[in-house]
């Protein structure tokens, strides 16, 4: 009977990987959008949860200039340059990351000090 269950589990599980790889889905696409947790920058995520979840890491690698979180911060935000992008946050850190209250607040500090700087430089 225990042989049986688990033959039954293991073929429901087979099924629905063949049903989600020949629907055009990947395990990936479902594990992703289900997963409690955020440790890649998924299509599902938004920029708000990103800046919500990341500040910490987004506020070290502005003062360093480079990381991963500040581009994915950049591809977020619709910046081409990510490198660019990322030397202008370490450029810009104090009026960026002074007296921030909350997440959202540093996204609002980005696009008006791009704003400000966009004819000067290119971000």
């Amino acid at each position: 009977m225990k042989n049986q269950k688990l033959i039954s589990k293991t073929f429901s599980s087979v099924v629905v990987v063949a049903a989600l790889t020949l629907g055009g889905c990947t395990i990936t696409d479902v594990t992703s959008s289900t997963s409690g947790t955020l440790d890649t920058v998924t299509p599902d995520i938004t920029l708000n949860q990103f800046v919500d979840v990341r500040l910490a890491s987004i506020q070290k690698e502005a003062a360093e200039g480079k990381g991963e979180n500040l581009y994915a911060l950049a591809e977020l935000m619709g910046k081409n340059d990510k490198q660019a992008f990322s030397t202008w946050m370490h450029d810009n850190y104090s009026e960026l990351f002074s007296n921030l209250e909350k997440p959202s607040q540093l996204i609002s500090r980005i696009e008006t000090q791009s704003n400000k700087q966009i004819s000067s430089k290119q971000i």
